[in-house]
């Protein structure tokens, strides 16, 4: 029988995306076995995380500066945004090097299965930055959402509501490249480099 504290942490490291059982246990046995210094750095890390990283009031990124480093660079082309599902496919594109523009972090997909949209998704967000009255004149959005169920509804929501009531921005999405069911996140720098730069109009 395990000691309690063992399962307490045990089970908080199984709510992370990835982590099973046996993983969490392989960590919880690491941390005890590694002593003191280094759970007091994984603390340190933990609480400079939560003491310093705030999300983008703008793109919705995380960062530890707001509006965050890509959103403030004057080397960036703030009419063309490129909206993702997550933090990490920005990440992703980044890596890249082959995207200038600004990104826009929904952080989430509309489940089709669903009643209505989520309100943690920053689509209302997204088309406050897309209206004219906006100073930064939005010309063209890039959907590099993942060509599943969940990203093409997203994808067919909000280019409805951009088409209709925001005739002036272009809409665009991925090349083919990142297969059906793929993700943006796990895709190679190549194929994914080559996606942006082929990108299809809506």
């Amino acid at each position: 029988m395990l000691a309690k504290p063992i399962q307490n942490l045990i089970s908080a490291f199984t709510r992370l995306p990835g982590v099973g059982p046996k993983t969490a246990e392989r960590f919880v046995i690491f941390l005890l076995k590694s002593g003191r210094g280094e759970v007091t750095r994984l603390e340190k890390s933990l609480e400079e995380l939560l003491q310093t990283i705030k999300s983008c009031e703008i793109c919705h990124n995380f960062s530890d500066n707001s509006p965050c480093e890509i959103c403030t660079s004057s080397l960036r082309d703030k009419t063309i945004v490129c909206v993702v599902a997550e933090p990490q496919d920005v990440m992703a594109i980044e890596k890249t090097k082959s995207f200038s523009g600004v990104y826009h972090v929904l952080r989430g997909l509309i489940d089709p299965l669903e009643d209505g949209v989520p309100g943690y998704i920053k689509i209302n967000e997204l088309l406050a930055r897309t209206d004219e009255k906006n100073p930064i004149k939005i010309s063209e959005i890039i959907f590099a959402l993942d060509p599943t169920i969940e990203g093409e509804t997203t994808v067919q929501y909000i280019s409805k509501k951009i088409a209709t009531d925001r005739p002036h921005v272009s809409l665009s999405r991925l090349a083919t490249g990142i297969p059906s069911g793929g993700s943006v996140e796990y895709a190679d720098e190549v194929t994914l480099a080559s996606a942006i730069k082929t990108r299809q109009k809506i």
